[in-house]
C-alpha cells in the first residue's frame, strides 16, 4: 500500500530498508489492525456477581430459565 509520507521505494513499505518489526518508517503497523464487522457478535448480556445460597441458586436458575423462554415467545 502507498503511504502519502514515505519517500523510499515508490512508497512500497513491505520493501523498504527502514521497516522493522512490521511497521512503516513512521512507526505504524503495515499489516493487521481493527476490521469492521470483525469479531464476535454481541449477545447483549454481561456478566454479573452475586452471592447466595445454593437454594437460592436453584431459583435463580428457572427463573432465568423461565424469562429466556418467554423472551423467544
Amino acid at each position: 500500500m502507498k503511504k502519502s509520507y514515505c519517500i523510499q521505494n515508490d512508497g512500497k513499505c513491505g520493501t523498504c530498508s527502514l521497516v522493522n518489526y512490521g511497521m512503516d518508517c513512521q512507526n505504524y503497523p503495515i499489516h493487521g489492525g481493527k476490521r469492521p464487522g470483525s469479531g464476535r457478535p454481541t449477545t447483549g448480556r454481561k456478566k454479573h456477581q452475586y452471592y447466595i445460597s445454593d437454594s437460592e441458586a436453584g431459583q435463580v436458575k428457572r427463573l432465568i430459565d423461565y424469562l429466556r423462554s418467554n423472551e423467544r415467545s
